[in-house]
């Protein structure tokens, strides 16, 4: 391994250890299921990437070069990796869709291991099934972007449609770096026919795809923003009725959460006093209402949304939209 590498290499498992961290605190602040699942992602793509310093260990231990028995053994160990963290990634998908069926769920992931496993028994020296082999991973992206992308489409909700759209870009520089992703395996495997290739005084290797990584610390990025945002709204549990700071980050979100369990506009309005721990009185006061009208609606809300109390109300809130 060069030296260029050993640091890009070091690089990509300190990120991946402190997104995971990150994304760990906002659930525990949050309870958000998303920030559970991508924290869960980066640890595995965490364990995936420390596997390069794993060879070169057993390498200088061995001085003889990798086993057969090793190297298989070592796919494996990166197939469970690669649907661990991709697997994650696609439930934290699901969870922002909303999508419930398990059916939809587990089919992918089970997907992604069947083929994985019959391309790595089959593969042997082919060139061709090595490449289709490494570019499961790749595939398995495309499937969660294009099937945010048709939720997207089919979604006829003005609101729903504007949530999913602020991740247009995003999604774009994704799929775009995916393309890359193949665009290098199919470089090695196919084109060139090598393991390994020398640039000066870098050598990359086959068996591990720098765009990923580069697609993972962009992923990173966009995860840590949202984390954090979340912590943000989350530092003050009791804000003024004019933090407009809060009300910009959390308007879009009470408007899908208001749509999903049919809410009225009034009792929207009501369910944002509530997010903001105000009690029936003073929001009788703020809306001039009768509290026994702002109590109906309160009881309202609950029925709708199906909570027995204020608390699970808020809490559902954070972990739903």
């Amino acid at each position: 391994m060069g030296l260029a590498v050993f640091y890009e290499t070091l690089l990509v498992i300190l990120v991946s250890a402190l997104t995971a961290a990150v994304c760990l605190s906002s659930y525990l602040v949050t309870r958000r299921k998303t920030m559970l699942y991508a924290c869960v992602a980066f640890l595995f793509y965490f364990f995936d990437v420390a596997s390069i310093l794993q060879d070169e260990f057993v390498m200088g231990a061995r001085a003889l070069g990798l086993s057969s028995e090793y190297l298989l053994l070592r796919s494996v160990y990166t197939l469970i990796t690669g649907a661990g963290f991709l697997g994650a990634f696609w439930f934290m998908v699901c969870e922002y869709l909303g999508e419930r069926r398990r059916a939809v769920r587990v089919t992918p992931i089970v997907v992604f291991v069947v083929l994985s496993l019959v391309l790595l028994a089959v593969a042997g020296e082919s060139k061709v099934l090595r490449f289709c082999y490494y570019s499961c991973r790749a595939a398995f992206m495309f499937w969660i972007l294009l099937y945010g992308g048709a939720h997207f489409l089919r979604a006829r909700d003005e609101v729903e449609r504007q949530r999913l759209g602020r991740y247009k870009l995003h999604c774009t520089v994704l799929a775009l770096l995916g393309l890359v992703m193949v665009a290098e395996d199919a470089l090695f495997f196919l084109v060139l026919s090598t393991d390994t290739l020398t640039l000066g005084p870098i050598t990359l290797s086959a068996e591990r795809n720098y765009a990923e990584n580069l697609l993972m610390m962009v992923c990173a990025a966009m995860t840590c923003w949202f984390a954090l945002r979340q912590l943000n709204i989350h530092s003050n549990k009791s804000p003024v009725v004019d933090d407009t700071q809060r009300y910009r980050q959390t308007a879009e979100d009470l408007l899908v959460y208001a749509k999903r369990h049919q809410l009225t506009a009034r009792e929207q309005e009501v369910l944002d006093f509530i997010l903001r721990d105000q009690d029936n009185q003073n929001i009788a006061s703020a809306m001039q209402l009768a509290p026994s009208t702002v109590k109906v609606h309160v009881h309202n809300i609950l029925q709708k949304t199906g909570h027995a109390n204020r608390q699970q109300l808020i809490q559902d809130f954070w972990k739903t939209v």
